[in-house]
Protein backbone atom coordinates (compact mmCIF):
# COMPACT_ATOMS: atom_id res chain seq x y z
CA UNK A 1 0.00 0.00 0.00
CA UNK A 2 1.61 3.19 -0.94
CA UNK A 3 2.19 5.86 1.69
CA UNK A 4 -0.80 8.19 0.57
CA UNK A 5 -3.64 5.72 1.21
CA UNK A 6 -1.89 4.73 4.90
CA UNK A 7 -3.82 6.36 8.10
CA UNK A 8 -2.04 8.88 9.17
CA UNK A 9 -1.32 10.28 13.05
CA UNK A 10 -2.29 6.92 14.93
CA UNK A 11 -1.30 3.64 15.11
CA UNK A 12 -3.87 1.67 12.48
CA UNK A 13 -5.90 -0.82 14.83
CA UNK A 14 -7.94 -3.50 14.49
CA UNK A 15 -11.14 -2.99 13.77
CA UNK A 16 -14.36 -4.73 12.50
CA UNK A 17 -13.11 -7.23 11.26
CA UNK A 18 -12.76 -9.75 13.98
CA UNK A 19 -16.09 -11.10 15.87
CA UNK A 20 -14.24 -9.72 19.04
CA UNK A 21 -13.85 -6.33 17.72
CA UNK A 22 -9.91 -5.97 19.24
CA UNK A 23 -9.59 -2.08 17.56
CA UNK A 24 -10.10 0.73 19.45
CA UNK A 25 -11.31 2.51 16.65
CA UNK A 26 -8.53 5.27 16.79
CA UNK A 27 -7.23 5.06 13.10
CA UNK A 28 -7.78 7.67 10.86
CA UNK A 29 -8.90 6.81 7.14
CA UNK A 30 -7.90 7.61 3.70
CA UNK A 31 -10.36 9.37 1.74
CA UNK A 32 -8.92 8.23 -1.85
CA UNK A 33 -11.34 7.33 -4.01
CA UNK A 34 -11.60 3.71 -5.09
CA UNK A 35 -14.00 3.20 -8.60
CA UNK A 36 -16.86 2.19 -9.03
CA UNK A 37 -19.06 -1.19 -9.31
CA UNK A 38 -21.55 -1.95 -11.92
CA UNK A 39 -23.95 -3.59 -9.63
CA UNK A 40 -25.82 -6.61 -11.33
CA UNK A 41 -29.42 -4.82 -11.55
CA UNK A 42 -27.21 -2.24 -14.06
CA UNK A 43 -26.98 0.74 -11.37
CA UNK A 44 -23.38 2.23 -11.06
CA UNK A 45 -22.01 3.17 -7.31
CA UNK A 46 -18.93 3.44 -5.47
CA UNK A 47 -17.74 0.29 -4.11
CA UNK A 48 -14.43 -1.82 -4.48
CA UNK A 49 -11.26 -0.58 -6.32
CA UNK A 50 -10.11 -2.41 -9.15
CA UNK A 51 -7.71 -4.27 -7.18
CA UNK A 52 -10.01 -5.75 -5.34
CA UNK A 53 -11.90 -7.32 -8.39
CA UNK A 54 -8.74 -9.32 -9.29
CA UNK A 55 -8.08 -12.48 -8.16
CA UNK A 56 -6.96 -13.01 -5.08
CA UNK A 57 -5.88 -16.05 -3.84
CA UNK A 58 -2.79 -17.06 -2.46
CA UNK A 59 -1.82 -16.81 1.19
CA UNK A 60 -2.45 -13.39 3.16
CA UNK A 61 0.17 -11.33 2.55
CA UNK A 62 0.26 -7.36 1.46
CA UNK A 63 -2.57 -8.17 -0.91
CA UNK A 64 -5.44 -5.85 0.35
CA UNK A 65 -9.40 -5.13 -0.67
CA UNK A 66 -12.25 -2.83 -0.03
CA UNK A 67 -15.14 -3.83 1.35
CA UNK A 68 -18.83 -3.20 -0.35
CA UNK A 69 -22.28 -2.33 -0.20
CA UNK A 70 -24.47 -5.48 -0.72
CA UNK A 71 -27.74 -3.18 -0.63
CA UNK A 72 -26.34 0.04 -2.09
CA UNK A 73 -29.41 1.76 -2.77
CA UNK A 74 -30.88 1.23 0.35
CA UNK A 75 -30.87 4.49 2.61
CA UNK A 76 -28.74 4.95 5.83
CA UNK A 77 -30.38 4.94 9.69
CA UNK A 78 -28.62 6.32 12.03
CA UNK A 79 -29.44 6.21 16.09
CA UNK A 80 -28.85 8.34 19.08
CA UNK A 81 -25.60 6.98 21.45
CA UNK A 82 -27.47 7.73 24.71
CA UNK A 83 -29.95 4.95 23.22
CA UNK A 84 -27.58 3.27 22.27
CA UNK A 85 -25.61 3.19 25.76
CA UNK A 86 -29.03 2.81 27.77
CA UNK A 87 -29.24 -0.34 25.50
CA UNK A 88 -26.02 -2.50 25.60
CA UNK A 89 -24.50 -1.63 28.89
CA UNK A 90 -24.13 -3.91 31.82
CA UNK A 91 -28.06 -4.52 33.57
CA UNK A 92 -29.54 -3.13 30.45
CA UNK A 93 -31.80 -4.75 28.02
CA UNK A 94 -29.21 -7.31 26.27
CA UNK A 95 -27.75 -8.27 29.49
CA UNK A 96 -28.83 -11.84 29.51
CA UNK A 97 -28.22 -11.71 33.60
CA UNK A 98 -31.13 -8.69 34.07
CA UNK A 99 -33.59 -11.23 32.57
CA UNK A 100 -32.73 -13.55 35.09
CA UNK A 101 -30.80 -16.80 34.95
CA UNK A 102 -32.47 -20.40 34.18
CA UNK A 103 -33.90 -18.91 30.83
CA UNK A 104 -33.59 -21.93 27.96
CA UNK A 105 -29.99 -21.30 26.29
CA UNK A 106 -28.25 -24.14 24.97
CA UNK A 107 -29.35 -24.58 20.67
CA UNK A 108 -30.31 -28.16 19.95
CA UNK A 109 -28.90 -27.53 16.48
CA UNK A 110 -25.48 -25.51 16.62
CA UNK A 111 -22.99 -27.00 19.64
CA UNK A 112 -20.84 -24.71 21.24
CA UNK A 113 -17.70 -24.90 19.12
CA UNK A 114 -19.19 -23.74 16.02
CA UNK A 115 -19.43 -20.21 17.46
CA UNK A 116 -15.86 -20.66 17.50
CA UNK A 117 -15.40 -22.11 14.15
CA UNK A 118 -17.06 -19.00 13.19
CA UNK A 119 -14.30 -16.46 14.50
CA UNK A 120 -11.82 -18.61 13.16
CA UNK A 121 -13.36 -18.36 10.09
CA UNK A 122 -14.07 -14.77 10.32
CA UNK A 123 -10.28 -14.23 10.83
CA UNK A 124 -9.66 -16.12 8.04
CA UNK A 125 -11.71 -13.42 5.83
CA UNK A 126 -11.20 -10.06 6.85
CA UNK A 127 -9.33 -7.76 9.15
CA UNK A 128 -10.03 -4.29 9.43
CA UNK A 129 -7.31 -1.87 10.86
CA UNK A 130 -8.16 1.39 9.06
CA UNK A 131 -11.98 2.40 10.29
CA UNK A 132 -12.66 4.99 13.12
CA UNK A 133 -15.43 3.47 15.90
CA UNK A 134 -16.57 7.10 16.23
CA UNK A 135 -16.91 8.19 13.09
CA UNK A 136 -19.81 8.86 10.53
CA UNK A 137 -19.96 8.23 7.09
CA UNK A 138 -17.03 5.84 6.73
CA UNK A 139 -17.57 4.25 2.93
CA UNK A 140 -16.86 0.78 2.64
CA UNK A 141 -14.65 1.28 0.11
CA UNK A 142 -12.67 3.37 1.93
CA UNK A 143 -11.89 0.82 4.65
CA UNK A 144 -9.34 -2.02 3.21
CA UNK A 145 -9.56 -5.06 4.17
CA UNK A 146 -5.96 -6.19 5.44
CA UNK A 147 -6.32 -9.70 4.23
CA UNK A 148 -7.14 -11.82 1.26
CA UNK A 149 -10.90 -12.13 1.45
CA UNK A 150 -10.69 -15.69 0.69
CA UNK A 151 -10.96 -19.05 2.68
CA UNK A 152 -6.94 -19.57 2.20
CA UNK A 153 -6.34 -20.43 5.60
CA UNK A 154 -3.98 -17.26 6.10
CA UNK A 155 -4.70 -17.14 9.63
CA UNK A 156 -2.42 -20.77 9.78
CA UNK A 157 -0.26 -19.73 7.40
CA UNK A 158 0.95 -16.73 6.97
CA UNK A 159 2.45 -15.14 4.01
CA UNK A 160 3.81 -18.96 3.59
CA UNK A 161 7.17 -20.71 4.06
CA UNK A 162 9.54 -18.66 2.47
CA UNK A 163 7.90 -14.87 3.75
CA UNK A 164 7.10 -16.05 7.38
CA UNK A 165 9.78 -19.03 7.89
CA UNK A 166 9.58 -18.91 11.60
CA UNK A 167 5.83 -20.29 11.38
CA UNK A 168 7.25 -23.63 10.02
CA UNK A 169 9.94 -26.24 10.77
CA UNK A 170 13.58 -26.24 8.77
CA UNK A 171 13.58 -29.82 8.06
CA UNK A 172 11.08 -29.73 5.26
CA UNK A 173 9.56 -26.08 4.93
CA UNK A 174 6.20 -27.55 5.32
CA UNK A 175 5.15 -28.90 8.24
CA UNK A 176 4.13 -26.26 11.26
CA UNK A 177 5.46 -26.19 14.56
CA UNK A 178 3.41 -25.96 17.77
CA UNK A 179 3.75 -26.03 21.80
CA UNK A 180 6.55 -25.34 23.98
CA UNK A 181 8.96 -27.20 26.61
CA UNK A 182 6.23 -27.48 29.13
CA UNK A 183 3.19 -27.68 26.92
CA UNK A 184 4.67 -29.63 23.89
CA UNK A 185 0.82 -30.83 22.58
CA UNK A 186 -1.69 -28.49 24.17
CA UNK A 187 -0.42 -25.00 22.85
CA UNK A 188 0.37 -23.00 19.99
CA UNK A 189 3.97 -22.13 19.35
CA UNK A 190 4.51 -18.70 22.01
CA UNK A 191 8.33 -16.70 22.68
CA UNK A 192 9.22 -16.04 25.90
CA UNK A 193 7.03 -13.90 26.76
CA UNK A 194 4.30 -15.66 25.37
CA UNK A 195 3.16 -13.96 22.73
CA UNK A 196 1.64 -16.58 19.67
CA UNK A 197 4.10 -16.95 16.95
CA UNK A 198 0.73 -17.38 14.85
CA UNK A 199 -0.47 -16.42 11.01
CA UNK A 200 -3.28 -14.02 12.60
CA UNK A 201 -2.83 -12.39 16.34
CA UNK A 202 -6.46 -12.61 16.78
CA UNK A 203 -6.46 -16.60 17.29
CA UNK A 204 -5.22 -15.75 20.35
CA UNK A 205 -8.17 -13.75 21.46
CA UNK A 206 -9.35 -16.84 23.57
CA UNK A 207 -8.44 -20.09 24.15
CA UNK A 208 -11.26 -21.96 22.31
CA UNK A 209 -10.21 -20.42 18.92
CA UNK A 210 -6.89 -21.03 20.08
CA UNK A 211 -7.55 -24.77 20.48
CA UNK A 212 -8.91 -24.92 17.09
CA UNK A 213 -6.29 -22.68 15.65
CA UNK A 214 -3.81 -25.86 16.95
CA UNK A 215 -5.95 -28.34 15.69
CA UNK A 216 -5.95 -27.39 12.14
CA UNK A 217 -2.44 -27.20 12.52
CA UNK A 218 -2.33 -30.49 13.69
CA UNK A 219 -4.29 -31.56 10.69
CA UNK A 220 -2.26 -29.80 8.23
CA UNK A 221 0.76 -31.55 9.79
CA UNK A 222 -0.69 -34.83 9.07
CA UNK A 223 -1.29 -34.02 5.72
CA UNK A 224 2.22 -33.13 5.24
CA UNK A 225 3.31 -36.90 6.55
CA UNK A 226 0.78 -38.56 4.61
CA UNK A 227 2.42 -36.96 1.27
CA UNK A 228 6.01 -36.95 2.64
CA UNK A 229 6.81 -39.93 0.35
CA UNK A 230 5.25 -38.27 -2.81
CA UNK A 231 6.28 -34.30 -2.65
CA UNK A 232 9.29 -32.41 -1.07
CA UNK A 233 10.64 -28.95 -0.62
CA UNK A 234 8.41 -26.02 -1.87
CA UNK A 235 5.80 -28.72 -3.69
CA UNK A 236 4.86 -30.53 -0.41
CA UNK A 237 3.59 -27.51 1.10
CA UNK A 238 1.83 -26.20 -2.23
CA UNK A 239 -0.07 -29.40 -2.04
CA UNK A 240 -0.62 -30.14 1.50
CA UNK A 241 -1.98 -26.80 1.72
CA UNK A 242 -4.16 -27.01 -1.27
CA UNK A 243 -5.61 -30.28 0.08
CA UNK A 244 -6.31 -28.89 3.72
CA UNK A 245 -7.49 -25.58 2.48
CA UNK A 246 -10.07 -28.07 0.13
CA UNK A 247 -11.70 -30.47 3.20
CA UNK A 248 -11.83 -26.84 5.15
CA UNK A 249 -13.99 -25.01 2.68
CA UNK A 250 -15.84 -28.30 2.55
CA UNK A 251 -16.74 -28.02 6.01
CA UNK A 252 -17.91 -24.59 5.40
CA UNK A 253 -19.93 -24.82 2.40
CA UNK A 254 -21.47 -28.07 3.23
CA UNK A 255 -21.76 -27.94 7.56
CA UNK A 256 -21.29 -24.69 8.71
CA UNK A 257 -23.34 -22.51 6.63
CA UNK A 258 -26.48 -24.94 6.73
CA UNK A 259 -26.27 -24.74 10.13
CA UNK A 260 -26.46 -21.27 10.54
CA UNK A 261 -28.81 -20.34 8.24
CA UNK A 262 -31.23 -23.28 8.17
CA UNK A 263 -31.93 -26.32 5.11
CA UNK A 264 -34.58 -23.64 3.27
CA UNK A 265 -32.43 -21.34 2.49
CA UNK A 266 -29.27 -23.00 2.23
CA UNK A 267 -30.74 -25.52 -0.68
CA UNK A 268 -32.09 -22.22 -2.12
CA UNK A 269 -28.32 -21.17 -2.21
CA UNK A 270 -27.53 -24.50 -3.98
CA UNK A 271 -29.39 -24.17 -6.46
CA UNK A 272 -29.90 -20.82 -7.58
CA UNK A 273 -26.99 -19.28 -5.87
CA UNK A 274 -26.73 -15.66 -4.32
CA UNK A 275 -28.87 -13.10 -5.63
CA UNK A 276 -27.48 -9.98 -4.17
CA UNK A 277 -23.93 -10.27 -4.23
CA UNK A 278 -22.00 -9.33 -7.30
CA UNK A 279 -20.68 -11.97 -9.51
CA UNK A 280 -16.64 -12.41 -9.65
CA UNK A 281 -15.92 -10.06 -7.03
CA UNK A 282 -13.73 -11.03 -3.98
CA UNK A 283 -14.69 -8.55 -0.99
CA UNK A 284 -16.50 -9.06 1.53
CA UNK A 285 -20.04 -6.75 2.27
CA UNK A 286 -19.89 -4.21 5.13
CA UNK A 287 -23.26 -5.31 6.01
CA UNK A 288 -22.01 -8.81 6.71
CA UNK A 289 -18.79 -8.08 8.46
CA UNK A 290 -20.45 -4.66 10.65
CA UNK A 291 -23.32 -6.81 11.44
CA UNK A 292 -24.95 -9.92 10.41
CA UNK A 293 -21.76 -11.68 10.90
CA UNK A 294 -20.96 -10.61 14.50
CA UNK A 295 -24.38 -12.76 14.95
CA UNK A 296 -21.65 -14.69 16.69
CA UNK A 297 -21.98 -13.01 20.11
CA UNK A 298 -25.06 -14.19 20.75
CA UNK A 299 -24.20 -17.58 20.28
CA UNK A 300 -21.89 -17.02 23.38
CA UNK A 301 -22.59 -19.02 26.39
CA UNK A 302 -22.64 -17.87 29.92
CA UNK A 303 -20.65 -20.36 30.82
CA UNK A 304 -18.80 -23.73 29.86
CA UNK A 305 -17.52 -26.87 30.57
CA UNK A 306 -13.94 -27.30 29.21
CA UNK A 307 -13.52 -30.54 29.74
CA UNK A 308 -13.87 -33.09 32.21
CA UNK A 309 -12.50 -31.23 35.37
CA UNK A 310 -12.94 -27.96 34.53
CA UNK A 311 -16.90 -26.61 34.30
CA UNK A 312 -18.59 -23.43 35.13
CA UNK A 313 -15.97 -21.20 32.98
CA UNK A 314 -16.84 -17.60 31.51
CA UNK A 315 -14.53 -17.35 27.85
CA UNK A 316 -12.57 -14.45 29.48
CA UNK A 317 -11.36 -16.59 32.65
CA UNK A 318 -9.61 -19.31 30.40
CA UNK A 319 -6.98 -17.41 28.48
CA UNK A 320 -6.09 -13.81 28.00
CA UNK A 321 -4.37 -12.68 24.44
CA UNK A 322 -0.26 -13.46 25.01
CA UNK A 323 -0.48 -15.78 28.18
CA UNK A 324 0.66 -19.67 28.28
CA UNK A 325 -2.27 -21.89 28.11
CA UNK A 326 -2.00 -24.20 31.21
CA UNK A 327 -2.37 -28.31 29.96
CA UNK A 328 -5.14 -28.39 32.52
CA UNK A 329 -7.06 -26.55 30.83
CA UNK A 330 -7.20 -28.07 27.44
CA UNK A 331 -10.59 -28.29 25.37
CA UNK A 332 -12.03 -31.18 25.31
CA UNK A 333 -13.50 -31.51 22.05
CA UNK A 334 -16.23 -33.58 23.18
CA UNK A 335 -18.33 -30.69 24.89
CA UNK A 336 -18.11 -28.38 22.13
CA UNK A 337 -18.81 -31.01 19.01
CA UNK A 338 -20.00 -34.41 18.11
CA UNK A 339 -17.09 -36.30 18.95
CA UNK A 340 -18.07 -38.70 21.24
CA UNK A 341 -21.63 -40.79 20.32
CA UNK A 342 -21.48 -41.24 24.41
CA UNK A 343 -21.74 -37.20 25.38
CA UNK A 344 -24.30 -34.71 23.74
CA UNK A 345 -22.07 -31.66 23.60
CA UNK A 346 -22.96 -27.97 25.30
CA UNK A 347 -25.14 -26.21 22.89
CA UNK A 348 -24.11 -22.79 21.44
CA UNK A 349 -26.78 -20.20 23.14
CA UNK A 350 -29.82 -19.26 21.03
CA UNK A 351 -29.80 -16.53 18.66
CA UNK A 352 -31.33 -13.41 20.75
CA UNK A 353 -30.47 -9.91 22.03
CA UNK A 354 -29.95 -11.34 25.26
CA UNK A 355 -26.05 -11.42 25.57
CA UNK A 356 -23.41 -12.80 28.08
CA UNK A 357 -23.18 -10.52 30.83
CA UNK A 358 -19.22 -10.52 30.78
CA UNK A 359 -19.23 -9.58 26.40
CA UNK A 360 -21.04 -5.81 27.84
CA UNK A 361 -17.73 -5.49 30.28
CA UNK A 362 -14.76 -6.65 27.91
CA UNK A 363 -11.39 -7.03 29.12
CA UNK A 364 -9.10 -4.23 28.14
CA UNK A 365 -6.38 -7.08 26.75
CA UNK A 366 -8.77 -7.25 24.05
CA UNK A 367 -8.56 -4.39 22.54
CA UNK A 368 -4.69 -2.42 21.71
CA UNK A 369 -4.67 0.73 22.46
CA UNK A 370 -7.54 1.28 23.70
CA UNK A 371 -7.52 4.64 25.77
CA UNK A 372 -10.26 4.86 27.79
CA UNK A 373 -12.39 6.84 26.03
CA UNK A 374 -13.92 9.57 28.20
CA UNK A 375 -18.39 10.19 29.01
CA UNK A 376 -19.45 12.47 31.59
CA UNK A 377 -15.38 12.76 33.17
CA UNK A 378 -15.35 9.13 33.69
CA UNK A 379 -14.24 6.40 31.81
CA UNK A 380 -16.88 5.60 28.93
CA UNK A 381 -18.55 2.26 29.42
CA UNK A 382 -19.78 1.86 25.82
CA UNK A 383 -16.20 1.43 24.26
CA UNK A 384 -15.79 -1.66 26.82
CA UNK A 385 -19.52 -3.46 25.63
CA UNK A 386 -19.23 -5.35 22.79
CA UNK A 387 -22.77 -5.12 21.84
CA UNK A 388 -21.84 -1.46 22.29
CA UNK A 389 -19.03 -1.53 20.30
CA UNK A 390 -21.42 -3.40 17.16
CA UNK A 391 -24.04 -0.61 17.24
CA UNK A 392 -21.51 2.05 17.25
CA UNK A 393 -20.18 0.76 13.91
CA UNK A 394 -24.00 0.66 12.40
CA UNK A 395 -23.58 4.82 12.71
CA UNK A 396 -19.72 4.45 11.54
CA UNK A 397 -20.90 2.90 8.12
CA UNK A 398 -24.23 4.15 7.84
CA UNK A 399 -26.18 0.84 7.65
CA UNK A 400 -29.49 0.41 6.82
CA UNK A 401 -31.99 -0.40 9.43
CA UNK A 402 -32.87 -4.18 9.63
CA UNK A 403 -36.37 -2.86 8.50
CA UNK A 404 -35.10 -1.72 5.32
CA UNK A 405 -32.93 -4.40 4.37
CA UNK A 406 -36.22 -6.55 5.35
CA UNK A 407 -38.12 -4.79 3.33
CA UNK A 408 -35.61 -4.69 0.25
CA UNK A 409 -35.82 -8.57 0.49
CA UNK A 410 -39.54 -8.77 0.39
CA UNK A 411 -39.57 -10.61 3.98
CA UNK A 412 -41.45 -9.79 7.22
CA UNK A 413 -40.38 -6.30 8.85
CA UNK A 414 -40.87 -6.74 12.27
CA UNK A 415 -41.78 -3.70 14.50
CA UNK A 416 -39.98 -2.08 17.26
CA UNK A 417 -42.06 -3.48 19.68
CA UNK A 418 -41.87 -7.00 18.24
CA UNK A 419 -37.85 -6.58 18.79
CA UNK A 420 -38.54 -5.56 22.14
CA UNK A 421 -36.57 -2.27 22.09
CA UNK A 422 -37.23 -0.19 24.77
CA UNK A 423 -40.48 2.13 24.19
CA UNK A 424 -38.44 5.50 24.48
CA UNK A 425 -36.29 4.51 21.93
CA UNK A 426 -35.62 7.67 19.33
CA UNK A 427 -36.51 5.95 16.33
CA UNK A 428 -39.33 4.30 14.71
CA UNK A 429 -36.01 1.90 13.10
CA UNK A 430 -34.03 -0.82 14.00
CA UNK A 431 -30.03 -1.46 13.74
CA UNK A 432 -29.29 -4.20 11.30
CA UNK A 433 -27.50 -6.43 13.77
CA UNK A 434 -30.00 -6.13 16.53
CA UNK A 435 -32.42 -6.35 14.40
CA UNK A 436 -31.15 -10.00 12.91
CA UNK A 437 -30.34 -11.21 16.05
CA UNK A 438 -34.07 -10.94 17.60
CA UNK A 439 -35.37 -11.68 13.70
CA UNK A 440 -33.66 -15.48 14.37
CA UNK A 441 -36.13 -15.50 17.42
CA UNK A 442 -39.12 -14.47 15.97
CA UNK A 443 -38.63 -16.40 13.14
CA UNK A 444 -36.61 -19.77 14.14
CA UNK A 445 -36.86 -20.16 17.80
CA UNK A 446 -33.43 -18.75 17.96
CA UNK A 447 -31.75 -22.09 16.36
CA UNK A 448 -30.80 -20.55 13.00
CA UNK A 449 -30.52 -17.21 10.93
CA UNK A 450 -34.17 -15.63 9.97
CA UNK A 451 -34.02 -14.11 6.13
CA UNK A 452 -32.00 -11.07 6.46
CA UNK A 453 -29.79 -12.34 8.63
CA UNK A 454 -29.58 -16.13 6.47
CA UNK A 455 -29.49 -14.32 3.25
CA UNK A 456 -26.28 -12.01 4.00
CA UNK A 457 -24.42 -14.62 5.68
CA UNK A 458 -25.42 -17.19 3.71
CA UNK A 459 -24.52 -15.32 0.25
CA UNK A 460 -21.65 -14.21 1.02
CA UNK A 461 -19.85 -17.07 2.25
CA UNK A 462 -21.19 -18.70 -0.64
CA UNK A 463 -19.77 -16.17 -3.17
CA UNK A 464 -16.39 -16.00 -1.38
CA UNK A 465 -16.19 -19.44 -2.34
CA UNK A 466 -17.72 -19.07 -5.89
CA UNK A 467 -15.74 -15.99 -6.88
CA UNK A 468 -12.60 -17.52 -6.07
CA UNK A 469 -10.55 -19.40 -8.63
CA UNK A 470 -8.47 -21.82 -6.64
CA UNK A 471 -12.06 -22.97 -4.13
CA UNK A 472 -12.49 -26.35 -3.87
CA UNK A 473 -15.99 -25.83 -6.03
CA UNK A 474 -13.50 -25.28 -9.00
CA UNK A 475 -12.47 -28.22 -9.15
CA UNK A 476 -15.67 -30.32 -10.57
CA UNK A 477 -15.88 -33.73 -9.11
CA UNK A 478 -13.64 -33.44 -5.87
CA UNK A 479 -14.29 -35.42 -2.95
CA UNK A 480 -12.39 -35.26 0.70
CA UNK A 481 -9.51 -37.33 1.16
CA UNK A 482 -10.24 -37.69 4.44
CA UNK A 483 -13.34 -38.09 6.46
CA UNK A 484 -16.07 -40.84 5.56
CA UNK A 485 -17.73 -41.74 2.73
CA UNK A 486 -16.68 -39.05 0.66
CA UNK A 487 -17.70 -36.54 3.24
CA UNK A 488 -15.47 -34.57 5.71
CA UNK A 489 -16.81 -32.57 9.07
CA UNK A 490 -15.16 -30.68 11.60
CA UNK A 491 -15.67 -33.64 13.87
CA UNK A 492 -13.03 -35.07 11.52
CA UNK A 493 -10.80 -32.57 11.36
CA UNK A 494 -10.42 -32.99 15.47
CA UNK A 495 -10.30 -36.40 15.13
CA UNK A 496 -7.56 -36.67 12.45
CA UNK A 497 -5.77 -33.68 14.99
CA UNK A 498 -6.33 -35.64 18.53
CA UNK A 499 -4.41 -38.42 16.59
CA UNK A 500 -1.03 -36.24 15.03
CA UNK A 501 1.73 -36.78 16.42
CA UNK A 502 4.96 -35.47 15.97
CA UNK A 503 7.78 -37.57 14.31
Amino acid sequence: MSDKNRPSGHTALPGSGCPFHRGAGNAMLSKTPSGNLVRPHGGVGTAVSNKSAQSLSGDNGPVVSDFFRMFPDLGPSLFNVEDLRALTLPGGPMDVANQGRGLPQDNPTIPAGYTFLGQFLDHDLTFDVYSNINGRDTQPNQTRDAITPTLDLGNIYGRGPVQDAFLFDQKDGATLLFGRPDNPDGDVLRNSQGTAIIGDPRNDDNMFVDQLHLAVIKFHNQVVKDLSSQFSGGALFTEASQRVRWHYQWIVYHDFVRRFVGDELYGKLVSQGPQYFPPNLQAIPIEFSAAAYRMGHATIREFYQVNDNYKGAQIFDLHQPGTFLSPEKRVDWKYFFDTDSRVTPQGAKLFDTLVASELLQLPQALIPGFDNPQYQGKPDPLYLSLPGRNLLRQNEFTLPAGQTVAKALGTTQYSNSQLGLPTNWGSTLAPLWYYILKEAKLANQGRFLGPVGGRIVGETFFSVLINDPQSFLHNKGWKPTYGTGGDFTIVDLLRIADAYKSS
